[in-house]
């Protein structure tokens, strides 16, 4: 009786230190696994030397979209300098080169404003600027389309994310270029994923990745980080 209790009793004790020595494993595997996928993150931006880089950048000729994504990434510069998101837009004027108006990610200072990612606050501060209206007779002479904004372009340091997408479509703009995917958040990429709405009113618009030097890409890359890793001043 007693050994067959005692053969019980061990054999339990077998079990549960399989058991044990199972679950080490697989906790270990995960482990290792989160750390392999934190290594494709890459390292935090250092924000002084990435300025150091856009200081010293010159635009190649060879890629016209140069002068243009390299304000959108002083302005991401800045967004990460504030302890925003480090991303930067601008709207230019295709004829002539002008930036006609330029912004950041402004979402968590001064305060928090869960709708102020870069392109709309760019959008916000033009359509203020401007401030179109049209009269109520599509015949009258006075008589504009506010969505009308043929002639400029909006650059962006990143892939438009769902609602800075739907805002540009509504605001009229027909050229956007960015810098770099956003692989997670972009709809570039899933603009067939967007509600018939709005692709009838995106009709005939350019939305497409910016012509713009590989070094630019990676600035605007590794600007393109969450706050909490950011080193530098931006702490």
């Amino acid at each position: 009786m007693n050994n067959t209790f005692y053969q019980k009793h061990l054999r339990l004790n077998r079990l549960a230190l399989t058991l044990l020595i199972a679950l080490t494993f697989c906790c270990l595997s995960y482990c290792q696994h989160a750390l392999v996928d934190a290594s494709k993150i890459g390292a935090p931006a250092n924000l002084d030397e990435i300025e150091k880089k856009v200081n010293a950048f010159i635009p190649d000729p060879a890629y016209p979209d140069d002068p243009f994504i390299l304000v959108a990434v002083k302005e991401a510069l800045l967004g990460g300098r504030e302890r925003n998101g480090g991303i930067g837009a601008c709207l230019v004027r295709e004829t002539t080169g002008e930036i006609v108006e330029r912004s950041h990610n402004r979402q968590y200072e001064p305060y928090f404003r869960s709708d102020l990612h870069a392109e709309m606050d760019l959008l916000d501060r033009y359509e203020k600027r401007v401030r179109l209206k049209r009269s109520r007779d599509p015949q009258d002479p006075t008589f504009r389309n506010p969505r009308n904004m043929n002639g400029l372009i909006l650059y962006t340091s990143v892939e438009p994310c769902p609602m800075c997408l739907t805002r540009i479509i509504n605001a009229g703009v027909k050229k956007v270029y960015y810098a770099v995917t956003d692989d997670n958040g972009g709809m570039a990429h899933r603009f067939d994923n967007l509600p018939p709405f709005w692709q009838s009113m995106a009709q005939g618009m350019i939305l497409e990745s910016a012509r713009c030097s590989p070094e630019l890409k990676e600035i605007a890359q590794k600007l393109f980080r969450p706050m909490f890793m950011q080193k530098g001043t931006a702490q």
